[in-house]
Formats: structure tokens, sequence, C-alpha cells
């Protein structure tokens, strides 16, 4: 991962604000961050402090709120988690009812869903693994290109648009989501992280771009948020580069409100990327936790590492 400058894992303010935070509001998560510097040692510190520093801007109150967010989306997931172990089946049946619960929900948006996704890229264990992966195994591919063109599909919180661009300093991006809260929120981040020069905000799905097209592109759990991930994936076939590179992620087994499509393995996964006509170069599977019994599910993210073929 891209190295960053040294900070003193013993001043930690914006650390140990959300630590009070989480314990004082939510005493079941209180070990949450203890835990994870255990998991992940000073680099998780160092990126973590520097990441809300950057974020928060000293605002105590905004980290309140953020806590709040976080563990009220956790408890909401064990909720769902627990309901799925029952059935196997997600809640939510259309996007249609996925848009206008969550995405066209500016209150949930910007007061639960994008703070609390933000948090969840440190403080569960797959998504910061999932980081760490990414930058060795895909943005690596990407460090000898020149004229780096990358589009974001379904950007979230834009965090991993912030970490392109931040990791490539001559790259240009371009950012897709319907949400205007995900649009508004990856524009406030990328802005804090003096990088929004270089990146340009569309609210709709995928669009191409004119000339020689996108020749690298992020897709970071959006699948399972479709009712048919396999057309989206088509479609964003069409839209790339001959011989672009790509990081495509899927929730596996993971009941949100907004998930639609279930995923039960990478390897579902894999047959709709190779059919829309990617070529998988590496991929793995990040476990959220083990289990505790046999028939627990866990939460996972299937991650893959693609190239568009002819």
């Amino acid at each position: 991962m891209t190295e960053l400058p040294n900070i003193d894992i013993k001043n930690t303010p914006n650390i140990e604000a959300l630590t009070s935070a989480i314990a004082s509001q939510y005493p079941i998560f209180k070990k949450v961050i203890d835990t994870r510097k255990t998991d992940f040692g000073g680099s998780w510190t160092t990126r973590f402090e520097r990441e809300m520093g950057i974020y928060f801007d000293g605002d105590i109150d905004a980290i309140n709120r953020a806590a709040d967010a976080y563990c009220s989306f956790s408890l909401e997931a064990m909720r769902l988690q627990a309901k799925f172990d029952q059935n196997l089946s997600y809640s939510t049946s259309s996007y249609d009812e996925a848009v206008s619960t969550v995405y066209s929900n500016t209150d949930y948006m910007v007061n639960t869903y994008l703070p609390a996704l933000l948090l969840s890229h440190y403080l569960w264990p797959h998504h910061y693994r999932q980081i760490h992966w990414a930058h060795e195994h895909f943005f690596s591919r990407l460090l000898d290109l020149e004229n780096v063109r990358f589009c974001d599909v379904g950007i979230g919180t834009g965090f991993y648009s912030k970490e392109l661009l931040t990791t490539l300093p001559k790259s240009l991006g371009w950012g897709f989501d319907i949400s205007p809260a995900s649009i508004a929120h990856t524009e406030h981040i990328l802005t804090k992280w003096h990088v929004m020069d270089r990146y340009q905000l569309c609210q709709k799905e995928v669009a191409k771009l004119e000339d020689e097209g996108f020749n690298a592109f992020v897709s970071v759990e959006l699948l399972e948020h479709l009712e048919d991930p396999y057309e989206f994936l088509c479609m964003l076939r069409r839209e790339v580069a001959n011989g672009a590179v790509g990081f495509v992620t899927a929730a596996i087994d993971a009941p949100n409100r907004d998930h639609i499509y279930l995923y039960r393995d990478n390897e579902s996964v894999a047959k709709h990327i190779e059919r829309a006509g990617f070529e998988i170069l590496d991929s793995i599977n990040l476990a959220a936790y083990e289990k505790t019994t046999e028939n627990e599910t866990v939460p996972q993210s299937g991650c893959f590492i693609l190239r568009a073929i002819g």
C-alpha cells in the first residue's frame, strides 16, 4: 500500500474519540478498535488516524454521529445475518425497493449508510483486508501504465476512487452512482484529499468515455445490489476498452437491507464475470469472521481482478 508519513500511534486523538463514543453508546462494540489494532498493528493505526483526521477535521460531534451510524448499521447487519441463517434468502426483492428505501432516502444515506460504510473499511476485518489485497494485486498493475483513465461504478462513499487517485497521482477518474447522497459524499471526500480536480462525477449507472475509453475500472460491492448483475457486467464490458484491467467485488452470504442478488460463493460470481467477456487474472475470498457452528453463515467478499477481452 502507499507509504504514509509516520504518525505517533500513541497520539491518535481521532481514534481515541471514536473509541470513547462507541464504548459509551454501544458497549457491545467497545473492544472493536483494540481488536483491530491487535489484528493489523501499527500500519492500521496510522492509516485509520490519517483517514479520520482528514475526514472529520477535529469535529468531535461528527465522530460521535459516525460512531452511532456504524454501530446501528452493524447491529442491523447482525440481525439480518441471524435471519438469513434461517431462510438463506435476502429480504429485499427489487431494485426499485432498494432505491426508494436506501439510495433515495437522504436522511438514511447521510446519517447512517455512508458514514457507517466509511468506517467499515477499517473496522470490518474483511473490508480492511480487501483494501490491502486491492493495493497489492490490482493497484500495483496500474503503476506502470501511462494515462490511467478509470471509472468507478457504484462509488458509494468514494473510498476506492480516493485510493486510486492518491496512489496514482497522474490518473484521471470518473465516478458513477444513482444516489445524490453518494455523489455529494464522494465530492466531499475527494475535495478533502485534494484530488477532486482529476475526477468527474456522474449521476447515472455508467457511460462510455470517448476517444480511447477507460483503461481501468472499479466496482466494489455493487453486483449484489442488482436484480441482474450479469446484465450489468455485460454493459460494463461494452463501456471499457479492450484490455482494460479492473477490480470487482461482490458480497457473498451478506444480507443488508439493499442487497438483492444472492451469491453463495466465488464460483457463482466468476461465472457471471467470464460470461460477460472478462478474463479473471486473480481472485480471493475474504470472510468477515470464522464460523462458530457448522450451520452458521458468514458474510464474505469475493474479490476479482479482471481484464476485458475481445
